[in-house]
């Protein structure tokens, strides 16, 4: 509650210390109150005074002072924390980044440039990616010619070409001939001519547009670059584009010396990450049409495709023995083993195979990493710790990805080592590393079951700057301390706590704590009735006294998730106001339909606010619980229901009904939609974005 804060602080200001100016700054930030940051900044750390805010606290300024177009004030900043030596860390460039991005994002060209270059020219951090917005911002624009001029700015200064193949698709895009050569010359005056013409062959893939590219890819004389290709091979499998990958593999099948062992294994590591064991197969009918000769890795990744969905193997599964190769080592041998265990989710066995190799030579970074995950997968802690350990002796400066560090966060709280989780979190977040959304979770709820509220605020302050980035609601942390409170019998705390932020949350659409349903599902399940009663009549009171109906809605959604049918209905009198809350309905519903035995809570809704739903969206949820129940003559039952309505059903209800009934052998009483699944899941989603 910043005006709260405010009127504390001018009420006590003598007795107001370092720390708590701090605070009142960020706080200050945090409700885009510019002034009153700044005004509160130049009186307790005018610049030339020898105390520095801590890093986290300029960001913070830098971030609003930005937003605001204050950009002298800006760079002052950024001038300031170079002059008073702040420490920079990987999340201090990683939020520098960020800055720049939302300046390039609302095409703000100057903003970008001097905030870009006083960071530069300051040496406040040196990495490439920090110049990535100079082109960024013009492509927002749509403005070519300045993004390809920045393009080439940024090589002659930083001897970095960047986003080159943004612009190029996006002049393929246009039909933007002459920028097009523009471009091609340059990267052939620099690179030579089989860049130029690889960056507009992958263009061409990239857009869609197959025949220019084979027109490319057959110039005369251009011969296979294992590098570019692994490079956009690798950006197919990472966003998922089989499509265009299949592509490239066909498109370079007479390409001069092109490894087309090594296409095909691209192929099959997206089939394996899809578990596409059809496509797979294919893939396997085009390799020995193409008579190719395959390596053991692709012969085993095809087969660990096959297991993995059952399939009989088509071929003899290589073993990796020692003498199966004069240019394998044991050690080689052993490491390729593990990696194929740990797919198999035979983690323990890997880890004893791994052990017996201590002494003999250490592994590849990826290979610790991949075997720390499959541990951790498997619950085996102190075992994913060893391997950690020894990691860290043979790698200077080894660290766990994203993936292996969150789940190490979830293993931990598992077992109730909630420092060692919080530690790690620190650790991963002073590298720049982000955190999965469910392990930050985990370690939330497990603190506030605790009743810890000092390591709560800690771990709040740690995620101030990343909870949109992870997709963490703001509101799980203030649901958790009042929480916290509440396991600490300080029911009246945990009101005074969370009332102030629900009435700044409704009045502020930027100000992110607008429910309580964590909070009401976590008393209600552990039966704290006072707790509940408490929160329920905050709830009410912020209906009737502020006209803000979200926790109510909240309230009387717990209510019928405990079958509290009564309450419900009495509250739904009550404040009819709620039936208004229809995107929180909406979600409730969905929620609902996503594991079984939920169904009742749907027609509980139907019970209680019939003329108040989309009756659309609820009978389809309504038959997508049912059809996870497996109840068909309830399904069917429904179906019956909507006709007798005249409800009309989306194509995919009827995609997914259609299926279910073929499914357990029930004749379906209607023409099935004909596009596959996926086609009509984008088409609803668009449907409800548009609404929206």
């Amino acid at each position: 509650n910043m005006q709260k804060a405010l009127e504390v602080k001018a009420k006590y200001e003598p007795d107001m210390v370092v720390g708590g100016y701090a605070a009142l700054i960020n706080l200050c930030c945090r409700h885009d109150n510019v002034e009153e940051a700044m005004n509160l900044k130049e009186k307790v750390f005018p610049k030339n005074s020898p105390v520095a805010l801590d890093t986290g606290k300029y960001i913070a300024l830098l971030e609003v002072l930005e937003k605001h177009g204050r950009l002298e004030d800006a760079i002052n900043i950024l001038t300031e924390m170079k002059e008073k030596d702040v420490p920079i860390s990987g999340r201090t460039v990683a939020s520098f980044l960020r800055i720049l991005n939302a300046a390039a994002m609302r095409g703000e060209v100057e903003t970008v440039n001097r905030l870009h270059d006083t960071i530069v020219n300051l040496g406040l951090a040196e990495t490439a990616v920090l110049h990535s917005p100079l082109i960024t911002v013009h492509l927002e624009k749509d403005d070519m010619p300045a993004a390809l001029e920045a393009l080439t700015n940024c090589y002659k200064k930083y001897g970095k070409i960047l986003q080159l193949h943004n612009i190029y698709c996006r002049l393929v895009e246009k039909g933007d001939a002459d920028l097009l050569q523009k471009v091609s010359d340059f990267i052939s005056r620099e690179y030579g001519d089989m860049m130029a013409l690889y960056d507009l062959f992958f263009a061409f893939l990239q857009t869609g547009k197959y025949k220019e590219a084979r027109k490319v890819i057959e110039t005369p004389g251009l011969r296979a670059h294992s590098g570019r290709l692994q490079w956009f091979a690798k950006r197919c499998i990472t966003n998922n584009q089989m499509e265009t990958l299949e592509q490239l593999v066909e498109l370079t099948q007479n390409l001069f010396e092109c490894d087309r062992d090594e296409m095909y294994y691209y192929l099959l590591q997206l089939c394996e990450n899809n578990d596409d064991w059809g496509k797979a197969e294919a893939v396997w009918t085009k390799i020995q049409e193409e008579s190719i000769v395959p390596r053991e890795r692709t012969l085993t990744l095809l087969a660990d495709i096959y297991e993995k969905n059952g399939q009989v193997v088509p071929f003899e599964v290589p073993k990796v023995r020692h003498e199966d190769s004069g240019s394998l080592s044991p050690v080689v041998g052993e490491e390729r083993r593990i990696r194929m265990l740990c797919k198999k989710n035979e983690a323990k066995e890997a880890y004893n195979i791994f052990m017996k190799m201590q002494g003999k030579d250490e592994l590849q970074f990826h290979s610790y990493d991949s075997l720390v995950r499959a541990l951790l997968v498997q619950d085996c802690l102190q075992e994913a710790l060893e391997v950690k350990r020894i990691a860290e002796t043979h790698i200077k400066g080894f660290t766990l990805n994203s993936a292996a560090s969150s789940l190490l966060i979830i293993s931990q709280v598992r077992r109730d080592y909630l420092k060692d989780a919080l530690a790690v979190l620190k650790g991963m977040l002073d590298s720049g590393v982000l955190p999965t959304k469910p392990a930050v979770t985990a370690l939330i709820q497990a603190l506030a079951e605790k009743g810890d509220l000092r390591n709560l605020q800690a771990l709040k302050n740690m995620l101030e700057d990343i909870t949109k980035s992870i997709g963490l609601s703001p509101s799980l942390i203030a649901n958790a301390t009042a929480f916290a409170y509440t396991k600490n019998n300080d029911l009246d705390a945990a009101v005074e706590y969370l009332e102030p932020l629900l009435i700044s949350g409704a009045q502020n659409p930027d100000q992110a704590v607008k429910n309580i349903s964590y909070l009401l599902r976590k008393v209600s399940e552990e039966g704290l009735e006072p707790a509940l009663e408490k929160f329920g009549a905050m709830a009410e009171r912020l209906a009737s006294q502020s006209g803000i109906y979200r926790p109510v809605t909240d309230l009387f959604l717990q209510y019928v998730s405990a079958d509290r049918v009564d309450d419900a209905r009495s509250l739904i009198q009550r404040y009819g106001a709620i039936v208004q809350e229809r995107r929180t309905l909406g979600s409730f519903m969905a929620r609902a339909a996503t594991k079984p035995g939920q169904a009742k809570l749907i027609e509980t809704l139907l019970e209680l606010i019939p003329e108040h739903l989309d009756t659309e969206l609820a009978y389809r949820y309504l038959l997508r619980c049912y059809e996870l129940d497996e109840d068909v003559a309830s399904v069917k039952a429904v179906y019956e229901k909507t006709k007798a309505k005249n409800i009309q059903l989306h194509e995919l209800s009827l995609k997914s009904l259609a299926t279910f009934l073929k499914k357990v052998g029930e004749p379906v009483p209607f023409t099935e939609p004909p596009e596959p699944f996926k086609f009509y899941l984008e088409k609803w989603k668009n449907r409800r974005l548009e609404a929206s």
